[in-house]
């Protein structure tokens, strides 16, 4: 028997007490991290995992969002691919129209970057805000207006109790006091193909009405060269019958879908299939708590809506907490405050992505020629063109 001995890990550096506790690190639990310390809030976030998974999903960020990186430092650490114009078309009806850098002012319309790499530099820029390993099991409601809410927990050192002025959920999973969660399964699935087309030129996205369902292709610069991320809305037997063909199939499935303008599909690199919902927190506000990002409202990919808009979250609740007394934090006149500024932008990104979808759903001639005219006519009415613009780009205000 070796005499060698086995120290006991360290306990979790826990504290008992935070001004704001944030359950879930994944971007935006992160991000809103990062800007609580950078206005000079105590904050920690908590996140159940203890390793990030490999995950090579590519992420559509705003021009807006890409801001907000850079100034918490985490843009640096990516490798992103910028769109400096989307074109807008329907298959097979006349009409589209082209969405471009310069007529917004801007050095881009937004950029791709993968998922893993945006989440692992963020969870760099909460720094030592975040513990990992650390499971929130629920949260206990404030017993009196002047009370804390308390987190429970549960580390590897066993269950721990946090009491917090403030709770920030940032995790679209689990129940929390006095919030309810609307949801709705919409009738189709994401198919996402990691894919080379043969003639699709930098720097621009595709996004396109087909007969079956809207889709959208975003650019992807690889040590390969230019490479794309295809998200097709479909039917769910059909998305599930696409991913199941072998590559030449999809490909020439894809290229129906795509028309001649990118040429031949060269080559797929990865295909899945993603189930899709819309899901929205009602209020999102409670006693001491504070729903942002997924944990306020799940989105369908398709827009590439979802990140941004929660980003936002967190940048508006940061901006709301720097602005608030430490003995204010987390009262009801704070957190209406605080929904009051959102409500708006809220609104408008899931308004924009559901009302996509469901003009898009809409089958029939008549109505594809309608959309392609409206396309059209885009182009010839600079201010809707605008309008469009801003809520690729900053987020539409209804």
């Amino acid at each position: 028997m070796s005499g060698r001995q086995h120290n006991p890990p360290p306990p979790f550096d826990l504290p008992a007490v935070a001004s704001v506790v944030i359950v879930g690190g994944g971007p935006v639990g992160c991000a809103c991290a990062a800007l609580l310390a950078d206005a000079g809030v105590d904050a920690v976030v908590l996140e159940a995992s203890t390793t990030l998974v490999p995950d090579p999903r590519a992420l559509a960020v705003a021009w807006s969002s890409r801001q907000t990186l850079a100034d918490l430092g985490a843009w640096q650490a990516l490798s992103a691919t910028p769109m400096h114009r989307v074109h807008v078309s329907e298959a097979g009806r006349p009409g589209s129209t082209t969405l471009d850098a310069t007529t917004a002012g801007l050095p881009a319309l937004g950029y791709t970057v993968r998922y893993g790499d945006l989440a692992n530099a963020l969870r760099e820029a909460a720094g030592a805000t975040l513990h990992t390993g650390v499971r929130v099991t629920h949260v206990e409601p404030p017993t009196a207006a002047e009370s804390p809410a308390v987190v429970c927990v549960e580390t590897a050192d066993g269950p721990r109790r946090i009491e917090a002025q403030l709770v920030v959920v940032a995790d679209g999973q689990g129940d929390w006091p006095g919030i309810r969660r609307l949801a709705r399964e919409y009738p189709h699935e994401a198919l996402l193909v990691d894919l080379h087309f043969e003639h699709a030129p930098e720097g621009w996205a595709w996004e396109r009405f087909t007969a079956e369902g809207p889709l959208a292709i975003l650019p992807r610069v690889t040590a390969e060269g230019v490479r794309h991320t295809l998200v097709w809305s479909l039917p769910p037997l059909r998305a599930q019958a696409l991913a199941a063909l072998d590559d030449a199939g999809l490909a020439r499935a894809i290229e129906a879908g795509v028309g001649p303008r990118l040429g031949r599909v060269l080559q797929i690199d990865a295909r899945a299939t993603r189930r899709t919902r819309l899901a929205i927190a009602r209020p999102r506000i409670g006693p001491r708590l504070a729903v942002i990002g997924n944990a306020a409202q799940t989105l369908h990919p398709i827009a590439g809506q979802g990140f941004n808009l929660g980003l936002r979250d967190a940048v508006v609740l940061a901006a709301q907490l720097a602005d608030t007394p430490v003995a204010d934090i987390g009262t009801p006149a704070m957190l209406s405050a605080y929904e009051r500024r959102r409500l708006s932008d809220q609104l408008g990104g899931i308004a924009y992505t559901d009302g996509l979808l469901r003009i898009a759903s809409l089958g029939g001639g008549p109505v594809r020629l309608l959309r392609g005219l409206g396309l059209a006519a885009l182009d010839l009415l600079p201010g809707a063109r605008r309008a469009l613009l801003a809520r690729s780009v900053f987020g539409l205000h209804l």
